[in-house]
């Protein structure tokens, strides 16, 4: 019998410095976003030997997906758990890559541990929902990247999202025009906007296509 899943137990977990995924939430209620960060990655167009951030990073899965775009990156993810950090550290199939890939707890009010100007791409799926304060996070991205460099978040608009069973505790969510918002107070320009779609597979086992929406800005 498959395990019942409490809803509210599960947006505790996902808010925890001391969170590690239970496997029946992680199948449920957070299905893989591979496919969501495929497309959110095609669009930042990496090049070689960039500096790459991932703010809020799932799993390591789609991380060899990146390292086959382009040659020489230097990737870093960082997530407020520091069991899944510590996890992620010690996947032995990305020990090949030694100095390449890096791994960070994040503090949660989105302050970056990195001097001005480091990274040439960031990208975030699924994170702004729980942002007390994106503002200071979009600025903090902002900070950190290169002249030129560009920032791709990708997210499910309020209208498609406030009524997942999985959002009742203290998830924000936002329409398009808030997000573009933010991104141009935080000094970002050229702003693009791209309606995507997943496959998802909900509680009860039924195949779903969500629309979701990837945003770029450039500093």
């Amino acid at each position: 019998m498959e395990k019942e899943i409490d809803f509210i137990e599960a947006d505790k977990q996902m808010h925890c410095s001391e969170y590690a995924p239970d496997k029946a939430i992680e199948n449920n209620i957070s299905p893989s976003c591979h496919n969501m960060i495929c497309k959110t990655v095609d669009q930042l167009k990496l090049t070689d030997h960039s500096f790459v951030l991932e703010i809020g990073f799932e799993n390591t899965e789609h991380i060899p997906f990146l390292f086959q775009e382009v040659k020489g990156i230097s990737y870093y993810g960082n997530n407020i758990s520091e069991v899944m950090v510590q996890q992620a550290s010690s996947d032995q199939a990305l020990k090949i890559r030694e100095g390449q890939v890096q791994f960070i707890q994040a503090k949660e009010d989105g302050a970056l541990d990195f001097e001005d100007c480091y990274f040439d791409y960031c990208f975030t799926i699924n994170t702004i929902y729980f942002w007390k304060d994106p503002i200071s996070h979009f600025k903090e991205i902002y900070r950190v990247l290169q002249p030129g460099g560009k920032f791709n978040l990708a997210f499910v608009e309020k209208k498609f999202g406030g009524d997942l069973p999985w959002t009742h505790g203290d998830f924000i969510f936002y329409d398009v025009n808030e997000v573009k918002t933010l991104f141009r107070k935080a000094g970002f320009v050229n702003i693009e906007v791209k309606q995507m779609t997943e496959e998802i597979i909900d509680k009860t086992r039924k195949e779903l296509i969500r629309p979701f929406l990837s945003i770029t800005g450039r500093k």
